[in-house]
This record gives structure tokens, sequence and C-alpha cells, in this order.
């Protein structure tokens, strides 16, 4: 946040090399709200894309939680295996900021329900998970039919050569951003993971609790 915010704020074109659990979704939302023009009716000003639909939504609840003090304003976390009613009504009434996996967003700018002419910010989150799950033609789509004059924030873990070349085509004097890695968790700490259906999770949860010895 301390490297990123400045530059953000300053409205310059960010290409920032950070793993998940570095803060960088307060790193670019919180510069993007101090920056959004609240009486400019709602036409969305800001295009957030995330790889998954619960990156999609955590993205959203953060920019919720950080604007708790903007009673205008309007957040919409768009994204596939979802209803498209819910969707579609936040986006008649207007909003400010749109999240939303690269698919979802497509389907709605092809269906007209989503125009990308007032968007002044494009950030593009984990987009080495966008690479690897085959939603860079998408990602390029939206760049491309987007407004020339806009910022982009682009997130990667990882700068694989298709994402390098993403930045550099549009990417306008971007400032280079790697966070260091650290250790997330301790060496003591044994790590194991059981695949369950998404509905089965919180029952699965309860009896992993009953049944290991944890304080």
């Amino acid at each position: 946040q301390m490297q990123i915010i400045p530059h953000m704020l300053d409205g310059q074109d960010v290409l920032a090399q950070s793993q998940t659990g570095t803060g960088k979704t307060a790193a670019f939302a919180l510069p993007i709200l101090s920056r959004l023009e609240m009486s400019a009716g709602a036409a969305p000003q800001v295009l957030v894309l995330a790889p998954t639909r619960e990156l999609a939504t955590q993205v959203a609840e953060s920019f919720k939680s950080y604007g708790a003090c903007m009673p205008k304003l309007r957040i919409a976390a768009i994204y596939g295996g979802a209803d498209y009613d819910p969707q579609l009504r936040a986006l008649r009434k207007g909003v400010h900021v749109v999240v939303g996996t690269p698919g979802r967003v497509l389907d709605h700018i092809k269906r007209g329900t989503l125009s990308l002419d007032s968007i002044r910010c494009l950030v593009l989150d984990e987009a080495d998970e966008m690479l690897n799950m085959g939603f860079l033609e998408d990602v390029e789509f939206v760049l491309e039919n987007s407004p020339a004059e806009k910022q982009i924030a682009l997130f990667s873990a990882t700068m694989p050569p298709q994402i390098r070349r993403i930045a550099e085509q549009h990417l306008k004097d971007a400032t280079t951003v790697t966070i260091d890695r650290k250790a997330m968790t301790s060496e003591s700490i044994e790590q194991r993971c059981v695949f369950v259906n998404e509905g089965d999770k919180p029952e699965m949860l309860a009896r992993m609790l009953e049944v290991e010895d944890t304080d």
C-alpha cells in the first residue's frame, strides 16, 4: 500500500507484482474511492476484473467496507454461475464501480447492459490467474473496447510473457512495483486439504472441528 497508493492517487498506470495477502485490494480500492466523481451520475467509472466469483465478491465487499462513509456509493459484483436478474437491476440503477469476472463482464457488454464509455480506471486483479483460466482474450477485448484515456492497474503474482505483453501494449509510462513475498505460514504448521462440494463445506468444517484436537 505504501508503494502503490501514491502512484494510484497521481493517476499513473501501475504494474505490480504482488502475492495474495499483501494488502493489494486496499492499495487500489482506497485511492480509487478518493478519486470517484460522485456528482457525475452513476455510470461506471471503475471496472475491476478478477479471475473468480469468490475474489470478485471479496473485492466488491472491500469497496463497500472502505466506502462505508460514502452513502451514495454504488458497487456491483457481476460474475458467472449466478442469476442475471440481480446484476441487471444493479446495472440499471447505476453504479460507480463494477467488479466482475471477465466472462460475465464480456457477456454484459455484448448484451448492452454494461457500457465502458465512462470507465476512468481499469484494474486487472491476479492477471496471471485470469491467464491460467483462459480469460486472456476476454481481458484484451475489455482493454481494447474501453476508453483510451484511462488509468490501468495490473496486479499479478507472476509475470509470464503474455501478461508482460499486455502491460507493454496497454499501460502507459507504468510505474513498476514489486512486493517481496513474505513467508505466510510458519514451518511448524501442518497443512492439509480436503476436496468437497461447495455446499458440503460448512458440515465438513464442523466435523473437523469436532474431531481434531484444536484450542
